[in-house]
């Protein structure tokens, strides 16, 4: 199973940085939300560096690992905060994405600081997935009501968002579940539940590589 797991991290680590690579090329002029979406990509990419470095115990202790992570995901929280800010134009979503990024950003400092950092503390995974749900359900609600207006298939913040939705809501019962499982369970079926975590990560990053087709087609046009 450990084998398994290290097939998907390098596949999805391959992923990650294709995408980042065609985040920098795309034309993004035309759409305001994908200025600086390299950034998503790029964490993405960070997050999988210090994945594969955690093999290699000479290069720093697994304390050390798990803080970057984190710190990572946090970096990553306030990416997504952001861009659907950018996204959602309407005040009263906007308040609502600024509160929840607020809220969640500093209940997981506050998780970070009480945590025994030896141990990954993947309930802040599962926290951030659960307030990314909430931002791409206001964005759905928003786009539907304008769907009559427009071909959504071609807007790249409909890839963008359901990619991100398809990985945060299936993802949140793994993360929860992760350390109970290790806990109480065969070590594999944690690994089992991990592989899936990453598989997931690579599906949404097939999703952002279509929207950046789309943003494509569009400067053409």
């Amino acid at each position: 199973m450990n084998t398994l797991n290290n097939i998907i991290i390098w596949i999805g680590s391959g992923l990650v940085f294709s995408s980042f690579i065609i985040s920098v090329l795309m034309p993004t002029q035309k759409k305001i939300y994908m200025k600086g979406f390299f950034f998503c990509p790029f964490i993405a990419c960070l997050i999988s560096i210090n994945s594969i470095s955690s093999r290699f115990y000479f290069l720093y202790s697994m304390q050390v690992n798990f803080l970057i992570q984190i710190i990572l995901l946090l970096c990553d929280l306030i990416f997504w905060g952001v861009f659907f800010h950018r996204l959602i134009n309407m005040r009263k979503e906007s308040i609502k994405i600024v509160v929840f990024s607020s809220i969640i950003f500093l209940i997981s400092v506050y998780t970070l600081y009480f945590n025994n950092t030896y141990t990954p503390n993947l309930h802040i995974h599962a926290l951030s997935n659960c307030v990314k749900v909430i931002f791409c359900v206001l964005f759905f609600s928003k786009l539907f009501k304008e769907i009559l207006f427009k071909n959504i298939l071609k807007e790249p913040s409909f890839w963008i968002v359901s990619g991100l939705m398809f990985y945060s809501s299936i993802s949140i019962p793994f993360y929860a579940l992760n350390n109970y499982i290790m806990q109480n369970f065969a070590i594999e079926l944690a690994y089992t539940f991990f592989s899936i975590s990453n598989m997931l990560v690579i599906i949404m990053h097939f999703f952002f590589i279509k929207s950046f087709l789309c943003t494509i087609h569009l400067h053409k046009a």
